[in-house]
């Protein structure tokens, strides 16, 4: 009887809601568009054991220099449940910060962590 209320534990261990599948970094590899403008581009990649996240957001004219767009550039990221942890390189901050993350099929939701002017989240589709 010892053993069967030890293997029931431990099957339910085994089954806790800590091991559903969550998103992982090779899952986002590729090219996503934002949904709303269709301006806006995320390219997910990884070098080295390390996440990276390029923002595309194109160019604008700044005191007669086109310039990217601010917030445009390499983030390295780190997935959490339901969060994503960005830091971007090109920032003399090195702390990371989170945002709201989620993938549904070839949607990815995001929190608005370039000032956007589409909303509080950012929804991008898949491009490959």
């Amino acid at each position: 009887m010892k053993y069967a209320v030890l293997l029931f534990a431990f099957t339910f261990l085994c089954c806790s809601k800590d091991d559903t599948k969550s998103q992982t970094s090779a899952s986002l590899i590729g090219k996503w568009v934002e949904t709303e403008t269709r301006m806006d581009t995320l390219f997910f990649e990884s070098i080295d054991d390390v996440d990276f996240m390029n923002l595309n957001r194109g160019k604008e004219l700044r005191n007669g220099n086109l310039l990217p767009k601010p917030h445009s550039g390499t983030y390295i990221y780190k997935l959490l449940e339901e969060k994503i942890s960005l830091n971007w390189v090109l920032s003399s901050n090195s702390n990371f910060n989170d945002y709201y993350f989620e993938v549904i099929d070839n949607r990815l939701n995001i929190g608005n962590f370039y000032n956007s002017t589409s909303g509080e989240t950012l929804t991008f589709e898949r491009l490959d």
